[in-house]
């Protein structure tokens, strides 16, 4: 057997190893902020989980009831506003757009639906960050970064 197509098969394999990594988006630290703080889009950009325990105690907390059918979904945030969401964490699929508007509003947009917003923060827990996106209704829905 001739080491020529081994070999160019193992250049193949690194270069397609090497694209995916230089196509994952830097993650910055992301500072805790308040209501009305501006938030960044470097805080959004990497893959975050659904957090279906902070989800439940926030909504409780607010007066909502804690039983939600907030299903384990990844969501990933890429640059230029890209939104992809998984139920596996592994295989993703474009699902729509996301951008800031204004302070610390959050705007998604499925694709052939009515754009939805949500109230944005960011609350730190034990060194990694947890995303409160609040609805018009004052429910949330809390993702944290996956790790």
């Amino acid at each position: 057997m001739s080491k020529r197509p081994l070999a160019l098969s193992g250049y193949l394999l690194i270069a397609i190893m090497l694209g995916a990594c230089a196509s994952t988006p830097t993650v910055v630290a992301v500072p805790d902020t308040q209501p009305g703080d501006q938030i960044q889009d470097e805080y959004l950009l990497g893959k975050w989980c659904t957090n279906r325990e902070e989800t439940a105690t926030s909504n409780r907390a607010a007066g909502f009831s804690g039983l939600l059918n907030v299903r384990p979904v990844f969501w990933r945030f890429g640059s230029e506003g890209k939104w992809d969401a998984s139920t596996s964490g592994f295989i993703y699929q474009s699902i729509g757009s996301w951008q800031i508007d204004g302070l610390n509003n959050m705007k998604f947009s499925r694709k052939g639906m009515e754009p939805k917003s949500y109230q944005a923060s960011f609350k730190n827990i034990e060194d990694s960050p947890n995303l409160y996106l609040t609805d018009d209704k004052g429910q949330f829905t809390v993702l944290s970064r996956c790790k």
